[in-house]
């Protein structure tokens, strides 16, 4: 475990304890409730969609009010972090911080704060050896092992220079999910412009007939200017190349429309999104990302 990556965690967390007092899965969401288990826990209002079925009219009748019976599958949740990798992870992101560093943050703050409560996280990615799934659990353990296995397969110490060339990218990783992985889920996607891009409109009517889906996207280096680096080649690009105002504009509009493009198809099927660029984002992205989704706005 990078202790040094857990105390940064921790003290983002701390900067917004008022915020995070209580666990940001708190409350319903979405598609996971549409099973129930046998295991009856309490009662709720009836809010439309609710099963008539579920109604404890005998409770209803002694309160005046309608209310339905809420088992223990609709109080937890299982969350699994698709992890977008590759030597396009070892960039910069438009803010110039380190990308591989944002997104192991942005999912250590999540599964830190998941962690809190009973909900179970697990991993998907394309590691250093091929596709890597972690088992659902939380706890202290789980959550050491789970943030290690991040580290080493998005470009850790030990890969500087080399990085992860899996073949499998964010849009392979969440058709997995979606054909083998039975059970309900919050999945959260941590990818970039590229991966964005590619979550089309059949991989998403695939992935939320059972689970919800947000996308959290880090927002990439620009291409044009001074100070281009090309990953793959690992070298500088001549600032002849890559300098002009009339590129830039190019490259602002290209970057435009394929965000445009994203939140249209987004939209269409409830998912959402946030972007990412600076380490002070995370936390009150994270808290707007989950309340905007549980109230269904999906900007």
């Amino acid at each position: 475990m990078n202790y040094e990556q857990l105390s940064r965690i921790k003290a983002f967390i701390s900067l917004y304890s008022s915020k995070v007092s209580t666990n940001i899965l708190d409350g319903e969401f979405r598609s996971i409730y549409k099973g129930r288990s046998l295991d009856f826990d309490d009662l709720r209002e009836y809010v439309t969609g609710d099963n008539v079925r579920d109604v404890d009219w005998k409770a209803s009748s002694r309160t005046g009010k309608l209310l339905v019976r809420r088992y223990v599958a609709e109080k937890r949740h299982n969350i699994l972090f698709v992890l977008d990798s590759g030597r396009k992870m070892l960039a910069d992101t438009s803010a110039g911080e380190d990308k591989a560093k944002l997104a192991a943050d942005t999912m250590g703050v999540i599964a830190y704060l998941v962690n809190q409560g009973s909900d179970e996280y697990a991993l998907l990615m394309e590691g250093t050896d091929g596709l890597c799934f972690t088992d659902f659990g939380r706890g202290g353990r789980h959550f050491e092992e789970l943030m290690s296995t991040a580290g080493r397969g998005i470009g850790g110490p030990e890969q500087a220079g080399s990085g992860t060339a899996g073949p499998r990218g964010v849009k392979e990783l969440l058709d997995y999910a979606a054909e083998n992985i039975r059970r309900r889920m919050i999945i959260v996607a941590v990818t970039d412009q590229a991966g964005v891009s590619a979550i089309d409109e059949s991989l998403l009517r695939k992935v939320i007939v059972n689970n919800d889906l947000l996308v959290i996207s880090l927002d990439d280096a620009w291409l044009t200017g001074g100070n281009v680096y090309d990953v793959d080649n690992e070298r500088y690009e001549s600032e002849l190349l890559f300098g002009g105002e009339e590129l830039a504009e190019a490259e602002r509009r290209a970057r435009e429309a394929v965000y445009a493009g994203a939140e249209k198809r987004f939209n269409s099927y409830r998912v959402s999104m946030l972007k990412l660029a600076r380490e002070d984002e995370i936390i009150p992205g994270i808290i707007d990302l989950f309340e905007r989704h549980r109230n269904g706005i999906v900007r």
